[in-house]
C-alpha cells in the first residue's frame, strides 16, 4: 500500500478504504478455503465495527477529548468524551473477531494468493 499524505491512508474517501478493507478481509478467508457464509457474516460484523469505530473517531475530532454539555439548571459544565472510551472497546473486538477468524499479519495473504501484509 502506497503511502499517502496524511500517513498510509492519508486522504483517500472512507467508502474507498472501508472497501478495501471489506474485500481484503474476504481475500483472507478466500485464501485460507473458508470464504463460507458463518465466516462472511463474521466479516459484516467486523464492518459495523468499523464503521463505528470511524464514527467514535469522527466524534474525537469534532467534540475532542472533553465536552461541553448543559447541566439540568442550565449551566454549562464539562465532561470527558464518552467516544474516547469507547474507540479502544470496538477496537479490542476487531482485534478479538480477526484473532477468531484466524487473521493476522503472520498469515496475512495479499491479493491474488501471495503473502505479505495488506490488510
Amino acid at each position: 500500500m502506497k503511502l499517502k499524505e496524511g500517513g498510509i491512508l492519508g486522504k483517500i474517501k472512507p467508502e474507498t478504504i472501508r472497501k478495501r478493507v471489506k474485500d481484503s478481509l474476504i481475500e483472507q478467508l478466500k485464501s485460507k478455503g473458508a470464504d463460507v457464509d458463518i465466516f462472511t457474516d463474521q466479516i459484516n460484523d467486523y464492518m459495523a465495527m468499523w464503521d463505528l469505530k470511524e464514527s467514535l473517531k469522527a466524534d474525537i475530532e469534532k467534540n475532542g477529548l472533553r465536552m461541553m454539555y448543559k447541566t439540568a439548571n442550565g449551566g454549562k459544565a464539562e465532561k470527558d468524551n464518552p467516544s474516547v472510551k469507547q474507540l479502544p472497546a470496538v477496537n479490542k473486538q476487531m482485534l478479538m473477531l480477526l484473532k477468531q477468524m484466524e487473521i493476522s499479519t503472520d498469515n496475512a495473504v495479499r491479493k491474488g494468493g501471495g503473502k505479505g501484509d495488506d490488510l
